[in-house]
């Protein structure tokens, strides 16, 4: 198995759900703006240790290159 690329960008946002939401989308959003085509944005999300609060995570990866 091949390693994994290092990934370019890495963020962990936690919080109220509707706030992390609504920023996860605005961040998905720029990131394929500014990376489109050259990396992939993979997200994660997670219950957080406080009720009502969510973890989410976003990778920004760069694609392989086509062989």
């Amino acid at each position: 198995m091949p390693p994994r690329p290092r990934p370019l960008l890495a963020v962990r946002l936690i919080g109220p759900a509707d706030i992390v939401t609504i920023h996860k989308a605005q961040l998905v959003a720029q990131l394929t703006a500014a990376y489109g085509h050259r990396a992939t944005c993979r997200t994660s999300t997670h219950p957080a240790s406080h009720a009502g609060e969510t973890r989410v995570y976003l990778t920004l990866t760069p694609k392989e290159e086509a062989h």
